[in-house]
Parts: structure tokens; sequence; C-alpha cells
């Protein structure tokens, strides 16, 4: 009997959150209050997250005493999702039942579904055996302090470490799974296409999609947005010209340190593409058969030492070790890949600033133009985190330290 009065006051108070919700006044808020709501909102999805996750948990418990359908099939059924979202949850479920705290830690807001998806899609590659030699608390409390994606990478290093090849088997996998497919829509009168890659030969095949729009873009001689219809007539121009197919499809450019590169794969190894994707050992030493090596020499915070002013525009090795640092735009929360960006002067080159790394930055077209005609300020650190000023010199973001872990 306690147990009905329970669930029916936390259905009530659950019942009551979205007119409590719809109520919430955002209209009058400055820019300190939304911040301040939007991080109360986090923590609230995170903690439903969490519930159900342990709604999941319970109904794998009552399927076994044939009370109930298992989590995936449960969450489907009861919670109206599609089958994609009822097996994510499933396996978050099943992640909260077999990793101590996790649950809790989702539940309190502390961490959120995306880390436990990262936790539950690598480490359910691995054998019990590999997983008894794991610090699963360790890896807990990371998920607490680190982005979703940084923690993504640690937890795949983690794992496939415990496997012991160092990605090769995932990698293979990958290249397995990959797969194109094309047709054609007669009622709409347009080719389709649909398919998948491995990092590798994603990155090898975006890398000239976005060379050759540039090309298309300066070869107009008018400004010209890198928009999808555009992205479409350099896959096609690609396709066309077999010769520049041929020169530029290998383009990979990978990030490695060169005690990976001389003796193998060991436990601080960096072994990636320049957008983040990890690489095993074997695909290094295979890229690096026939490439341009370009040594990055680091100073004792690993941070890339500089060049100086004699060139205004960043040479390609100052952009070999801004790859070595960034997969994507510095400012906070772009995602645009760094393919996409220019090198910024934090001190402008004309005012005497030099082309050292220290005073480089990538930022993409949008924030690029933020700073200069919207007259955003930044200021880099010497760990290159990034402070970001709005143009009445209020603090806007902290950008911390980029992190290829």
């Amino acid at each position: 009997m306690l147990v009905v009065v329970a669930v029916d006051q936390t259905t009530g108070v659950l019942a009551s959150w979205p007119s409590l919700l719809a109520a919430v006044d955002v209209a009058g808020c400055d820019e300190t209050a939304l911040a301040g709501l939007l991080r109360d909102a986090r923590v609230v999805q995170r903690s439903l997250d969490g519930l159900v996750m342990r709604i999941g948990a319970r109904s794998n418990q009552l399927a076994e005493a044939g009370r109930a359908a298992p989590a995936e099939e449960f969450i489907r059924d009861a919670g109206a999702v599609g089958s994609r979202v009822a097996r994510r949850e499933a396996a978050r479920a099943k992640a909260g039942q077999s990793i101590a705290g996790l649950g809790d830690a989702v539940s309190s807001g502390q961490t959120s579904g995306e880390h436990v998806d990262a936790l539950a899609r690598h480490l359910g590659k691995l054998t019990d055996e590999q997983r008894a030699g794991l610090d699963l608390a360790g890896l807990v409390e990371r998920s607490k302090d680190l982005p979703p994606e940084t923690f993504d990478r640690l937890v795949k290093r983690t794992a496939d470490a415990a496997i012991g090849d160092h990605g090769l088997g995932d990698t293979k996998a990958k290249q397995a799974a990959s797969e194109f497919r094309h047709w054609f829509d007669q009622a709409a009168g347009m080719g389709r296409f649909a398919g998948s890659l491995d990092p590798e030969r994603y990155e090898a095949l975006t890398n000239a999609v976005d060379h050759q729009m540039s090309a298309l873009a300066a070869a107009s001689g008018e400004t010209v947005a890198k928009t999808k219809n555009l992205a479409a007539t350099a896959l096609v121009a690609l396709a066309l010209n077999g010769g520049d197919a041929r020169r530029r499809l290998p383009s990979v450019a990978v990030v490695v340190d060169e005690r990976t590169l001389r003796a193998g794969a060991h436990a601080g190894s960096v072994a990636q593409t320049a957008a983040g994707h990890d690489l095993p050992p074997e695909s290094i030493a295979r890229l690096c058969c026939d490439a341009t090596l370009r040594r990055v020499t680091l100073d004792d915070r690993g941070i890339p030492v500089n060049v100086g002013r004699k060139y205004r525009t960043a040479t390609d090795a100052q952009w070999t070790a801004l790859n070595a640092i960034y997969s994507t735009c510095a400012w906070d929360g772009c995602t645009a890949p760094i393919s996409w960006c220019q090198a910024h002067h934090i001190r402008p080159w004309e005012h005497g600033g030099p082309t050292d790394l220290n005073n480089l930055l990538p930022l993409c077209s949008r924030h690029h133009h933020r700073v200069h005609e919207g007259q955003w300020n930044i200021k880099l650190k010497p760990d290159r985190s990034l402070q970001i000023h709005r143009p009445d010199g209020a603090l806007a973001a902290t950008v911390p330290t980029p992190m290829r872990c």
C-alpha cells in the first residue's frame, strides 16, 4: 500500500510539471536570467533522463518475473516513442543497472544521457572479463566534468585499450558497415542518395567536397555562400573530373604524437584525424606511407611554439599546428569544422600582431565577422583558454582549453 501511495504522489507531481514549466515567463529575462534558466532546465532534463533509466531498469526486473515487457518494448509502447529512441533509452537503463553510481549521477543532474550513451556504446563491446579491469567509478566521475564529445572519446579509448587492439577492430567494423545507395525518385523527379562511411573515408570525401566548394566560390569572382546546393555541385564536379578527384580524395589530415608514429601505440597515444576521430596505429602507418609529414613542436604545456611575423597569412605548418589543437571553430559552442575556418589574429597583424600560434585562432566566417565587423573582443590565455567579450565589454563566455583526449 505504501508503494501505491508513493507512486500516486509521484505521478501527480510529474503531471503538474508541464503546466508549471509553461508558466515560466521568459519574456522579461535578460541574458543573465536566461542563462540561469537554461542551466536549471538542463538539470531538469538530466534528472528526467535518470527517471526514465530507473523506469527501464524496473521494467527489466518485472520482465524477469513475467509481469511486464522488457525495457525496450515497454518504453516504446508505454512511452509512445519510436524504436530508435526506445533502444537508446533501454541501453541507458541497462548501463545504469550495471555501473554503480551512474543512475544517481544522472538523476541528480550531474551528468547526462549523452554521457550514458557513450558508456553503453563503447563498454558494450567488452567481455565481462575486460569490463572487470576497468575503473568504472572513475569514468562516472569523469562524466560529471567532461563535455559529452570529449567523454565519448575517453570511453572509446578506454574500451579499445581493454580490448588491446587500439581501435583496429572498431575501424574494420565501421569500414565493413559503410554503404552507399542511390535511386531515382520518380515522383519528385530527383536522384536520391543515402549511405554511411567510416571516419577516414568520410573525412577524405568531405575534405574533397569542401576544397571543391572553395574553388568554385573563388572562380566565380563573387561572394558565394557555401550552401547545400553548392556542395552538390562540388560533388558532381569531383565525380566528373577524374584527375582532380583522384588527387583530392585520399587527403586526410592526421594528428599523431611522435612516439606513436615511431614505436606504435602506448597509453598516452594521440592518433586522430584532424576532425578528432580516432584511428588505430595501423591506419596511421598506412596513411603516412604516402604523406607529407609536418612536425609540430610543442612547449612544456603541450602548446605549439611560435613561428614569427614574416607572413601575414598562416602558413601550412601553422595550420597543421592549429589542427593539432582544434577540430572546430574555437568560438563557444560552434561546431563548424576547422576546414571552414580562417586563422584570426587576436592582435591585428596591421597593428604589430605576429602570425604566431599564440596570436592565432581558427574562426568560422560567422564568428570572424562578429569579431571584426561586430566589434566583439576575444582574449586568448597562455593555456589557450578563451574569453569572449561583447562589444560593451561584458564577458559572454569562457571557453576552456581545447582537449584531444
